[in-house]
């Protein structure tokens, strides 16, 4: 008996020790890195942020009249109504080029329900102002034949009579846009080839300038306030000398900001001792952007058109968009000159070429060489002519963009198929008119090549009254 008792005391003993050992091996919850089961706490249940409120049809009525160019209310139907439509945001960019740059616009666009007659005119009238093109105006027309007619008695502007001496100064931006390519080409060489030609075109009697701008730096902000002080004259004003000129052209390159407005100031002093009354000077602007540099080019132009030197400035828009072309003609307006929109570089030596005839002209006149009649009607009838083709080029880039961007907004259902199919038919209908208004005038432009110049610009201010300037 004593023995089974000694047994169970061992047995009992060992199961204790066997206990105490498991409770050393195991660590607890704390030694785990675990929470005590009673200190976990349960996470509360997520905040429900309240979903954005759909605005009302109202302000997204607002939101679409936003769009609008200001002081537009309806479609233009006149020629002087289509010539005097603001340009839009996007003039001369072609939609599918530039489907990255659109897109945020398309997703800003508002989507109004169930849109009546009136809200599908509002949404035409927006569209316009993205993509309305610049359509030639008549002055634009008027300056064409002025400049055509150089030398011409009738012009009573002094700049446009023949003088002693004739000067012109090419201002080139050499800002970093200038590197885009174009037809295989950066714009800057485009450009550079175009003077090259112009210049060796030139009479030897003549002299040509060129000062570039824009092409120190870079277009960091860092590097803005080298860049906006970047306007060199690179070739002083002299006689033509192909190796000078080729030097000057290589000294430079696309890099930076646009400074127009300082570059017009400098130009100022390129032509002084070359007062008016006894020198032809002749600017010729060429950029593909807007003053970059917080310079009022504007204010600058009026300058040049007040001083002694009553030059006849050309402002060249070299690819620019709507508002690079909205600035641009206020340069040209305000120095009393003329506004051109090229594309590429064929369209740039097209119009080194009109300025190559008239320093020709003038060229024969300091010769006493009887004034050339038949040159002059020949190059009135190209201008009346490419008016015409620039009228048709404008209403076909239009209908182009309309076209894709009223289908993105259909596809992204801002628009219903009804009121996309409602746009497209004021679109198709818009486009017709256009190309009729610009038939009927090529017609009656193509009326005026065999008439003097008083006679042919007193018919166009006759037809267009208060959309010129005169003569």
């Amino acid at each position: 008996m004593k023995i089974i008792q000694t047994l169970l005391l061992a047995f009992l003993l060992l199961i204790v020790l066997n206990a105490c050992s498991n409770e050393e091996k195991e660590p607890s919850r704390e030694q785990a890195g675990e929470k005590p089961v009673e200190t976990v706490q349960t996470p509360a249940a997520p905040t429900q942020t309240p979903a954005a409120q759909e605005p009302s049809r109202e302000e997204k009525i607002k939101a679409l009249k936003a769009w609008i160019p200001p002081g537009v209310t309806k479609k233009p139907e006149t020629a002087e109504e289509f010539a005097a439509f603001p340009p839009g945001r996007f003039a001369n960019l072609r939609y599918i080029h530039h489907v990255e740059e659109f897109s945020p616009i398309l997703q800003q666009f508002p989507k109004v329900e169930q849109p009546d007659q009136e809200i599908i005119d509002l949404y035409y009238l927006a569209l316009l102002g993205l993509f309305a093109e610049d359509y030639p105006d008549p002055q634009q027309l008027i300056d064409e034949i002025k400049l055509a007619s150089f030398g011409d008695p009738d012009i009573e502007d002094p700049r446009y009579q023949f003088k002693e001496q004739y000067n012109v100064e090419i201002i080139l931006d050499a800002s970093g846009s200038m590197a885009e390519q174009m037809d295989g080409k950066t714009r800057m060489e485009a450009a550079k080839e175009a003077i090259r030609e112009f210049a060796a075109s030139l009479p030897k009697e003549a002299h040509v300038a060129l000062r570039v701008y824009g092409h120190k730096g870079s277009g960091k902000e860092s590097d803005k306030a080298l860049s906006c002080g970047s306007s060199e004259l690179v070739y002083g004003m002299q006689p033509y000398d192909a190796q000078k000129l080729q030097n000057a052209l290589s000294r430079f390159q696309p890099t930076g900001y646009t400074p127009i407005a300082y570059s017009l100031q400098e130009a100022l002093k390129d032509f002084t001792g070359l007062p008016g009354d006894k020198n032809n000077n002749m600017i010729y602007l060429v950029s593909d952007g807007i003053e970059t540099c917080d310079g009022n080019p504007v204010e600058a132009a009026k300058q040049l058109a007040q001083s002694n030197i009553a030059p006849i400035v050309n402002v060249i828009g070299f690819g620019v968009d709507g508002e690079g072309q909205r600035q641009l003609k206020e340069v040209a307006q305000a120095a009393g000159g003329r506004y051109l929109l090229i594309h590429n570089q064929d369209e740039l030596q097209k119009e080194f070429r009109q300025a190559r005839e008239i320093a020709n002209k003038w060229s024969q006149w300091r010769r006493h060489a009887s004034y050339v009649e038949t040159m002059t009607r020949n190059r009135r009838l190209k201008n009346i002519h490419a008016y015409h083709f620039d009228w048709k080029t404008a209403a076909r880039q239009e209908r182009y963009n309309l076209v894709f961007f009223i289908r993105s907004l259909g596809n992204r259902d801002i628009l219903s198929s009804d009121a996309e199919k409602a746009l497209n038919d004021i679109m198709e209908k818009q486009s017709d008119l256009a190309y009729k208004r610009g038939e009927e005038l090529e017609s009656f432009l193509s009326s005026l090549a065999e008439k003097s110049y008083k006679e042919a610009i007193d018919e166009i201010n006759q037809k267009y009254g208060e959309h010129v300037t005169g003569n």
